[in-house]
């Protein structure tokens, strides 16, 4: 069966848009591109059926930039991709609908910025990280970890605690996954 990445990445070599030495490289990013659209639309759907689109939006913006800068576990094959990540997302928005103490969030959000401070980068099996990335991403996960953190704390200081508590699930739930790995 010919995948539709390939038929399309054939039009444009055909068309002479892109060079036929480049037309693995662009199969590889339409299907990226694809995998990251569904992940997406997944995630939405499981957010609307929770009532928490922007809630996920929130998580979504802290967690995602970690997880890029710091690393953390990765599932074996992209269905076990797919499956686990949607469950933790399901998993992160019904935690965040809990009514859990304060003083226990706090706590954990501490524990969670000492693991990303301490343990990232990690990489994978996929992606070894030679010592000049491992450099980088470890500066970057700490200025994404401290920019969190500062805006978790303005958030709190001006009452608006529900914003704030999102920040940190999105900081949990990158330290959780750098724990896994």
């Amino acid at each position: 069966m010919i995948r539709w990445e390939e038929t399309f990445v054939e039009k444009l070599v055909s068309n002479e848009m892109i060079n036929a030495k480049e037309a693995d490289l662009y199969k590889f990013g339409i299907e990226c591109l694809a995998l990251k659209t569904v992940h997406c639309i997944s995630y939405l759907c499981i957010a609307a059926c929770f009532r928490m689109v922007p809630e996920l939006i929130v998580i979504g913006c802290t967690l995602i930039p970690l997880r890029r800068s710091a690393g953390g576990y990765h599932a074996k094959t992209k269905m076990g991709c797919y499956i686990f990540s949607c469950c933790y997302i399901a998993i992160i928005l019904f935690v965040s609908k809990a009514e859990i103490d304060q003083v226990l969030l706090w706590g954990a959000f501490a524990l969670s910025d000492a693991v990303i401070f301490f343990k990232s980068p990690v990489d994978n099996e996929n992606k070894r990280l030679d010592r000049e990335e491992v450099v980088h991403f470890r500066r970057k996960a700490r200025y994404l970890l401290i920019l969190a953190n500062a805006g978790c704390l303005a958030l709190t200081a001006v009452h608006f605690y529900y914003m704030g508590n999102l920040i940190r699930y999105g900081v949990l739930a990158a330290a959780f996954l750098l724990v896994l790995s």
